[in-house]
This record gives structure tokens, sequence and C-alpha cells, in this order.
């Protein structure tokens, strides 16, 4: 209507505080988005002209450990390749979150250089009861009532010498699976086997019921009786790089296929 007495109605006055509201928001947030653009900028400009931190300068000081003389690299000298590992500490390298079958143990450990006497627990799930013993070296065969079947058991190793304790756990198998692996070797070792044939058979065995710690314990008195044959340095590397690869940075298996190399024999790779 072109009447002159016509107006337009006026609106409300919250809608007219609305549409300012979004007005001032709009402008504000482009603003504030061109000020942290500039702002990111600068930053970027002040961190590139600081020399990047270096790992070295994060971790502890090197010096002070070859001041005392009573620590050693994490690493092999002159680099590290593989991820560190404290070697300060004596890692459990069997058992090893294995079963175990018989009424034989052998509990293996890696040596710190300097240190010979270690503390060696076993510690029973059921019950709490612990057995403990002073030992030399870096291995000890334990025979006792901790290894009946089904015990579930806790084993440390402590070498005083200001670091963690080396652990792990190990459960013996039920006698029913025990009867059952004696029954298959039986069945699977024959006379005219040789007795490395026969061996190989009894680890492979063991295996396939996972009781590792009893293939790894079999095989190192294989070695300890015939030193001569690289096979046995060959299956116990392969055990290791299959069951154990977290402890890759000790060199257990590599050591294990120099010494077949020294017999005249390479080890397959897993």
């Amino acid at each position: 209507m072109n009447s002159p007495y016509y107006s337009e109605p006026r609106r409300p006055l919250k809608t007219i505080m609305l549409y300012r509201l979004i007005a001032f928001s709009t402008c504000f947030s482009l603003a504030w988005l061109t000020l942290s653009s500039q702002l990111s900028s600068q930053a970027g400009e002040i961190l590139g002209s600081f020399p990047q931190l270096r790992l070295a300068e994060t971790g502890e000081s090197r010096e002070d450990d070859e001041e005392n003389g009573q620590r050693t690299p994490p690493c092999d000298p002159g680099g590290c390749p593989r991820p560190l590992m404290n070697r300060n500490i004596p890692h459990l390298i069997t058992p090893r979150n294995s079963f175990v079958a018989g009424d034989r143990l052998l509990i293996r450990w890696y040596q710190p250089d300097g240190i010979d006497r270690y503390t060696v627990t076993l510690r029973r799930r059921r019950d709490g009861a612990m057995w403990t013993e002073t030992v030399s070296g870096d291995s000890f065969v334990y025979e006792g009532d901790f290894l009946e079947p089904e015990t579930w058991v806790v084993v440390t190793v402590d070498a005083h010498n200001g670091e963690q304790e080396g652990s792990s756990q190990f459960s013996v198998l039920s006698q029913e699976e025990q009867n059952q692996l004696h029954q298959q070797r039986s069945e699977q070792i024959s006379p005219d086997l040789t007795p490395l044939e026969a061996l190989f058979i009894e680890v492979e065995l063991y295996e396939q019921f996972q009781a590792i710690a009893n293939s790894i314990d079999r095989l190192y008195q294989a070695i300890a009786t015939s030193p001569e044959h690289p096979d046995l340095y060959c299956r116990l590397a392969s055990l290791y790089e299959t069951h154990y690869p977290e402890l890759e940075p000790l060199n257990l298996a590599d050591n294990l296929q120099e010494q077949a190399a020294q017999r005249g024999a390479t080890c397959d790779s897993r």
C-alpha cells in the first residue's frame, strides 16, 4: 500500500539485538583468525631458529656411569642398532612365560658385567610359598616341590647391584598333559634314530606342548655334552627368535648362530 499513513511494521527489539550479535560475532571471528595466522607464522620462525634437541641430551648422563665403573652400556659398543635394553639387569632367559614338564627346571639369566652372585627366588602363586637360593654364574637347575603339576610360579633373579630384579613366570603342565607328552615321545622316538634325531623330536614335542623351557634345557644339555654339533646352536637360536623376540637386544640368537658358523654351518633365518 502506498498510503502516506502506512509504515512498515517495526521489528521486535529481541530480533534487532540478535542480528547485531551475529554481525559482531562474525567480525570478531574473522579478526581472530587473521591474528592467529600471524602469530603462528611468527612462532614457527622463532622455533626454527633454535637447534633441534638431541635425544642424547634428554637421557641419563653416561659420564657418571663410566666414572663409577658399575654400569655397562645398554647396547653394543659403537652404536645401538637395536632397541635399548638395560644390561645391568639379570633378565630371565628361561623359564620365560612357559609351561614346564617333569621334575627338572633350568633357570638361566643374562649375566651383567662384574656380577657373579645372584639370589634366585621362586614364589608359588597359589599360597605365596617361597624358595630362595644364592648362587654364582648365569644358571641354576632346580628340582623340588615347586614343580608339582598345575603349579604357577614366579621366578626372580636379583643381582644386588641396585637395579631391578629379572623376573618371569612359568606354569607346570597337568599330570594328564605330561602323560600325553611322554606317550607321544615313546611313540615317535624309535631305537633306530640317532641321538641327535631323537633329541630334535623331543625338543619339537616340548615346543608343541608350549614347554619352551624344557626345549631350551634339553638343547643346553646336548651342547654341554656334544658341543661340536652346529645344528644344536641353530635350533636353540631358532627357539629364541621365535618365542622370545623381546630378548633380541641381548644378542642370544646371534651369538648362537656365530658359534654354529664357527663349526661350519649357516643357520636358516626364521
